[in-house]
């Protein structure tokens, strides 16, 4: 659906660094340093065999559980794609959000497997901090531009995006794979959506409490982004 909007992801909904050569003339080299990681931490297995070898470890399953419960109930107007490799290495950065609207990354995600202990307590001081400290960027970001008086989706770099982690246990993961269908929604899809909804409310709630110290451009992205999930608690509820 988005590739043929011309927006640049990949059949995985990763950002294609790719799309980003007329920007960026390292490009390449990302996309060297990618394979060189890949390759170190998928050692003696073969590169064709790679992504299959991927899609078994819990942190990409959420990852690609979180992105694709998003797509399925944000409206139209909103683009959810997975943040490009370099972006997730470099920036731990899992997933963003595009308001079409305002041509904004609204928000991006951390996802982590742990719901509790020293971990969970670090990531959790670590994800405000970043927060405090303007927000996250992305080199290999989606903007949007207005040409012959239409509006699309284009490569484009974005900073101060206000970031929020989503967390949940190994066995709910399995069990959100499990329940997961492709056409239309189950029950427990449903309510994975209302826990990270819930969630992220949490914390939008929490830099509230630190709203003088907050960049004027995230604030701004942070209460557009409150506006999202409040309407789509009201949504939920009706």
């Amino acid at each position: 659906m988005y590739r043929a909007e011309n927006i640049p992801v990949g059949t995985d909904g990763r950002i294609d660094m790719s799309a980003y050569r007329s920007i960026y003339p390292d490009v390449e080299k990302d996309l060297a340093r990618n394979r060189d990681w890949e390759q170190g931490w998928f050692e003696g297995i073969p590169p064709e065999e790679i992504p299959a070898e991927r899609r078994k470890r819990e942190g990409e399953q959420l990852e690609m559980l979180a992105h694709a419960i998003f797509m399925k109930n944000l409206p139209e107007n909103f683009v959810v794609a997975r943040a490009s490799e370099h972006d997730d290495r470099a920036n731990k950065v899992d997933t963003v959000i595009l308001d079409k609207k305002t041509g904004a990354l609204i928000c991006a995600f951390d996802e982590v497997g742990d719901t509790s202990g020293i971990d969970y307590d670090k990531k959790q001081e670590v994800v405000r901090d970043r927060n405090l400290k303007g927000g996250t960027s992305l080199k290999y970001g989606i903007g949007m531009v207005e040409k012959d008086g239409k509006r699309k989706v284009v490569p484009s770099p974005a900073a101060n995006i206000p970031i929020f982690y989503i967390a949940l246990p190994p066995d709910r993961i399995k069990k959100g794979v499990q329940e997961f269908i492709s056409d239309g929604q189950s029950d427990f899809e449903e309510k994975l959506f209302a826990y990270f909804t819930a969630s992220i409310t949490a914390q939008v709630r929490g830099l509230e409490l630190y709203h003088r110290r907050l960049n004027p451009d995230l604030k701004e992205k942070l209460a557009a982004f409150k506006g999202i999930m409040a309407t789509l608690g009201t949504k939920k509820k009706a």
